[in-house]
């Protein structure tokens, strides 16, 4: 393209960059919608990974003035190190809006990464199992079965009280499924 005089725009992995996250901040719009039509959801529970989903959803739900706590349920790092890097990213994302970012709205949760990024666990397995069984909805093996895996353990904890109105936020991957083959025979 630099050859012909055009600039090229390259995308970061899961468009995880102030651009792509506006994506996120959209979809949180369309749930404050629908919270408004509907009742407002207690908690969203998302996946967390290279950080355009958490911190778009966070920046979006603030811009419209919601303040449902998102829970990240990382699939790669430490909760520290995840919560810096989220953070970084809504604080980019929020500036869109004209908007703050407090380090507080970033939640996460690091017990759901196993032995590292892509690797499967006993937690995802059973988590990809449930939902397929009980919803017919698939979840890959990668990212959001980890962070239903994440889900479920909080509900297990008592995280959220009987009769919450919980959003898991499914962000496909199903082309991740095809590479995980063999997890059940």
């Amino acid at each position: 393209l630099e050859a012909e005089g055009k600039k090229g725009y390259v995308i970061p992995g899961g468009a995880s960059n102030p651009l792509g996250s506006v994506g996120y901040a959209r979809a949180a719009l369309e749930i404050v919608e629908y919270a408004e039509e509907n009742g407002p959801f207690d908690a969203i529970v998302t996946c967390s990974g290279s950080g355009g989903t958490h911190s778009g959803m966070l920046a979006g739900l603030r811009a419209a003035g919601d303040q449902t706590p998102v829970y990240g349920i990382s699939v790669r790092f430490d909760e520290k190190t995840q919560k810096e890097r989220i953070h970084a990213q809504y604080v980019e994302v929020a500036k869109l809006f004209g908007n703050d970012a407090p380090i507080d709205d970033v939640i996460i949760r690091d017990d759901q990464v196993g032995p590292g990024y892509s690797l499967p666990t006993e937690n995802m397995e059973e988590a990809l199992e449930l939902m397929a069984c009980h919803e017919s909805i698939l979840l890959d093996p990668v990212y959001t079965a980890k962070g239903f895996a994440g889900l479920v353990a909080m509900v297990r904890e008592g995280a959220f009280p009987e009769g919450s109105k919980v959003l898991f936020l499914h962000t496909g991957g199903a082309p991740s499924l095809y590479h995980y083959r063999t997890l059940r025979h």
